[in-house]
């Protein structure tokens, strides 16, 4: 049996523990650590009810810490075989190193580039002992996974474009928006440059630009540039000689009609992107953190989500022709072991889970720097995780042995 830590319980870590345990088949003993004792307490009473419905062994414990303490992080550290970090951006420097120096497995979801240059930097440093695997959530993490499929038809990629949101199924205020993700993680994916491809070159350019409209489903959207999904997608297919001096690359956030537009408002008009700025003469600081106490203050959470994910390619197939090919999902929130699972927090959850697992049973490289892509599609929909993309209303019954 692996021993698991999950470094922050907030929306989406206590659904990673829950799912790892509901989806491991008993492989797994999990430690849920976090400094909120609310979070614990509902992670506590979910795995109750979740130990009661499955029909293998689930070992559970939760650890009451402060993660800016980092020599108790690191001493909780000590004994387990994989971290799962879910802790906020800006909190996850430094845990990376100290994994690696304890030999315990990394994992992460986040979306912020410059973190995971720092996982990346380990290996690159060439004292990887474990398994560093940052950016495993949806986007990015999926994503990549499933453009990378896409990608494989191609010897030479014109266009590949990635799309992925979590909306609100029902939209009331102006935003048409409701925080079913970390704030500080949107806001950070709004503000920081992103990576892109155009015409064969590698670009950074600003969040919230390349607007663009299109209808999926029947339900119009609008998509723009944001930080870190592509992750390190870009850099695969160059390495692999599929880039031409044609190719574009780039992920892209969709939203409903005029979020960007508002979110641009506030971000650059109202200044309020700034990551450090000085108080003002009233004795207030206008800055990101501003924002993110601004929504979280107005906006209210949503478990009635949908998550949208939308890939487009086109490029010279193996035959010579050039071909286009798409790929889509639309997955909804789910009630399953007796609660409510949005769409954020299942799909999120069930990426990293599948990439934890996957590496468990070998089918993933057991040390170094690993990327989202050196995940086949086809290897991370045989888990049970991968009913949360394909089908994730046949989730519960699956592994209740009812399917």
């Amino acid at each position: 049996m692996k021993k698991v830590l999950v470094l922050g319980g907030g929306k989406v870590g206590k659904s990673v523990a829950e799912l790892l345990l509901a989806c491991g088949e008993g492989n797994y003993a999990v430690t849920l650590a976090d400094h909120n004792q609310g979070n614990l307490q509902q992670a506590a009473d979910n795995i109750s009810r979740l130990k009661s419905l499955v029909p293998h062994a689930v070992e559970f414990t939760t650890v009451e810490i402060d993660a800016t303490d980092r020599p108790a992080v690191r001493e909780l550290l000590k004994g387990h075989d994989y971290l799962i970090c879910m802790l906020p951006f800006d909190l996850v420097a430094g845990i990376a190193e100290d994994a690696n120096e304890l030999g315990v497995h990394y994992f992460d979801v986040t979306e912020d580039v410059e973190t995971s240059d720092q996982v990346r930097a380990i290996a690159e440093s060439g004292n990887a002992e474990v398994a560093l695997v940052p950016q495993c959530g949806l986007a990015p993490g999926y994503i990549a996974i499933a453009a990378y499929d896409v990608a494989k038809h191609f010897t030479e990629v014109d266009l590949l474009k990635l799309r992925v949101g979590a909306l609100p199924q029902y939209p009331t205020n102006a935003l048409r928006y409701n925080t079913s993700w970390s704030t500080a993680g949107v806001i950070n994916e709004y503000c920081e440059p992103c990576n892109v491809m155009i015409n064969g070159e590698f670009a950074k350019l600003p969040a919230l630009e390349g607007f663009e409209s299109f209808s999926f489903e029947g339900v119009e959207y609008e998509a723009f540039y944001t930080s870190g999904g592509v992750g390190t997608l870009i850099d695969t297919l160059i390495a692999e000689g599929k880039t031409c001096g044609e190719s574009r690359i780039a992920y892209k956030t969709i939203r409903y009609p005029g979020h960007r537009d508002l979110m641009k408002f506030l971000l650059e008009d109202l200044r309020l992107n700034v990551e450090h700025a000085e108080p003002s003469r009233s004795g207030v600081t206008f800055n990101r953190q501003l924002c993110m106490d601004l929504i979280d203050h107005g906006i209210s959470r949503s478990l009635q989500d949908v998550v949208v994910v939308f890939i487009n390619g086109i490029g010279t197939n193996k035959a010579g022709s050039r071909e286009q090919i798409n790929f889509k999902r639309a997955i909804r929130a789910v009630t399953m072991f007796g609660r409510v699972w949005p769409a954020i927090e299942l799909t999120t959850a069930a990426g990293v889970c599948a990439m934890v697992d996957l590496h468990r049973l070998g089918k993933l490289p057991q040390t170094g720097f690993i990327r989202q892509e050196e995940c086949s599609l086809d290897a991370f929909n045989a888990t049970l995780f991968g009913l949360a993309y394909a089908a994730p209303e046949t989730l519960e019954h699956t592994i209740l042995g009812k399917g």
